[in-house]
């Protein structure tokens, strides 16, 4: 009898945001706010720009940047895509999604990274967050305006 593969359970956080503005302008938003922070597409994905493929180069200061690529592009209300670089995590995953409530809409962000990050890997997540965090800030101030 074959033994049951171990299922692995991923570290998650997620960040949340409501937005007085309907979905597709916010969606909009959201796209252009993602190009003006990390700079032009190094890669242009399907749809071009922004879609599956799609590569970004985030800057980091010193050093390499990550590389983000968008694994999932489903307009107006999914982009998933992963980092990898010289990071202190092995596996790095984000998605926004965004819910229509009409004349309005919540952005939310979750990110799923190694099932048991080291120190490194927890301090580089929480740096993460505060910089989505501010990102997330940025979007909803741009598409409320």
């Amino acid at each position: 009898m074959a033994e049951k593969p171990v299922k692995v359970r991923y570290t998650s956080r997620s960040l949340e945001r409501h937005i007085r503005a309907p979905r597709d302008h916010a969606w909009n938003v959201l796209l252009e706010t993602i190009e003006q922070s990390a700079g032009p597409y190094v890669e242009v994905g399907d749809p071009a720009p922004h879609g599956v493929g799609s590569v970004l180069h985030l800057p980091r200061g010193e050093g390499a940047p990550l590389v983000e690529t968008v694994q999932s592009f489903e307009p107006p209300w999914r982009r998933n895509y992963r980092v990898e670089g010289d990071m202190a995590l092995e596996f790095y995953e984000g998605t926004f999604l965004f819910r229509d409530d009409g004349d309005e809409c919540h952005l939310a962000w979750g990110v799923v990274v190694d099932p048991e990050p080291s120190e490194a890997g927890l301090e580089f997540l929480g740096h993460a967050m505060t910089a989505m965090g501010d990102f997330m800030d940025r979007v909803v101030a741009r598409a409320e305006g």
